[in-house]
C-alpha cells in the first residue's frame, strides 16, 4: 500500500510542478512561435517523465501521463 501512496505523491508533485511551469510559459514574452511553445510544453512533460522514472524505476503508463498532464 505504501508504494501506491508513494506513486500518488510523486504524481501530485509532478502535476503541481507542471502547472507552475505552464503558468510561467503563459507569462513568457520570449515565446514567439507555436513551435517554441510546443517545444517548451514537451520539455515540461519530458522532465516530469524522467523524474518519474528516477523515482519509480518504470515509465509512466498512458493513463498516468494523462492524469498528470491532461
Amino acid at each position: 500500500m505504501s508504494d501506491i501512496n508513494n506513486i500518488e505523491s510523486i504524481k501530485k508533485k509532478l502535476e503541481d510542478a507542471g502547472k507552475i511551469a505552464v503558468e510561467n510559459l503563459v507569462l513568457d514574452k520570449n515565446i514567439t512561435t507555436n513551435d517554441d511553445l510546443l517545444n517548451k510544453l514537451s520539455n515540461i512533460m519530458d522532465t516530469g517523465n524522467k523524474e518519474f522514472i528516477e523515482k519509480t524505476g518504470r515509465n509512466m503508463t498512458y493513463s498516468e501521463m494523462r492524469e498528470i498532464y491532461g
